[in-house]
């Protein structure tokens, strides 16, 4: 099943172009280690690591590369993150345990596995060793506990403008993570939307650009709640073709019910030219945007089980309980906190 949550898929579309994973490696891995890795080497390794349990919910990118000194190949394991999750090396350790599973059936020997975990999300990320969640245990019983690390790239580490003129070099890489940074934040967003996309007036015009372009109208329009008129106009302003794909990638979206309540709504209000219609069409519209919210956080913490609860919440009207109910998901450490609010 392809990946519903539109964090995953922007991640995976940007990262599984090999420059701009050489271009996130340049900017973000500590120096001791990037200088043994020769980048000219790196390949993407297209095998999934995922179980069928969890592959409709997770999304890793997988590369490969020697070292400059030796005949030894790294692993490189890209686990992207928009929420704060209680113990990462659960689920980085099932990766490793697959990624080592396939190198002893080829009959090669055990690759080491460098971590790479990207973060935007709205809490603090608490960094920890795996060693700090066995709580109470005596010295003695370490020894048996797996250790290992994970590289962090948090996002909320860096400024707009870090990002932007200094710790990436590609307008593809810099817009990623410019717009991931900020996507949980409509105001900011907003207001420098025209700045990032003037990051890629030029490569918007080639061929590469062009599909690029493609992936951050969908990521807008699926993942934040900025107007898509706004995101047309704006895009008018950096490149004509990018406005005419913004309404067409709108078109066909509403054509297929995605943004239907957001867009035909104030188009609706619009069209009838009444005061009443705007608003009905404004309030229909922010109910289906709340809805789809709802819809893509429940399916990212609690997976199939969470998505249950749409039928009862689909027949709420409230604007106001909607946004208590979105906001509840966010925070909810289970499916029960979201029920008492139904």
């Amino acid at each position: 099943m392809e990946i519903i949550n539109p964090h995953d898929k922007f991640f995976k579309e940007t990262f599984s172009i090999r420059e701009n994973v050489i271009d996130f490696l340049s900017g973000t891995f500590p120096s001791k280690i990037l200088k043994k890795l020769d980048l000219s080497t790196l390949t993407q390794d297209n095998n999934s690591y995922i179980d069928e349990e969890h592959k409709e919910h997770f999304s890793d990118i997988v590369y490969t590369c020697f070292c400059k000194d030796k005949e030894l190949r790294i692993t490189l394991l890209f686990e992207h993150k928009s929420y704060a999750v209680a113990c990462p090396y659960l689920q980085l350790m099932k990766y490793l345990l697959k990624i080592w599973e396939s190198n002893n059936k080829q009959a090669q020997r055990l690759m080491p596995v460098i971590p790479v975990i990207l973060y935007h999300g709205k809490d603090t990320w608490k960094a920890r060793r795996f060693r700090d969640y066995f709580e109470g245990i005596d010295e003695e019983f370490l020894r048996v506990i797996p250790e290992f690390e994970y590289l962090l790239t948090d996002l909320s580490s860096y400024s707009n403008e870090e990002i932007k003129d200094r710790v990436f070099r590609r307008a593809s890489l810099q817009i990623t993570m410019l717009l991931m940074r900020n996507i949980y934040n409509d105001k900011i967003l907003g207001d420098k939307l025209k700045v990032f996309f003037e990051i890629g007036r030029q490569y918007f015009e080639e061929e590469g650009g062009v599909k690029f372009l493609e992936s951050v109208i969908r990521y807008l329009y699926y993942a934040s709640d900025i107007e898509e008129e706004r995101v047309i106009d704006t895009l008018k302003e950096i490149s004509e073709e990018g406005g005419k794909l913004s309404m067409t990638i709108a078109a066909r979206l509403i054509e297929k019910g995605k943004i239907t309540g957001r867009m035909e709504g104030r188009m609706e209000g619009r069209e009838e030219g009444r005061a009443e219609g705007a608003i009905e069409g404004e309030r229909k519209g922010r109910i289906e945007g709340l809805i789809e919210a709802i819809e893509i956080g429940l399916e990212l913490k609690y997976g199939v089980n969470g998505l249950r609860l749409l039928e009862r919440i689909r027949k709420i009207a409230v604007i106001e309980k909607l946004e208590s109910i979105k906001e509840a998901v966010k925070i909810s450490k289970n499916m029960e906190e979201i029920e008492k609010l139904l």
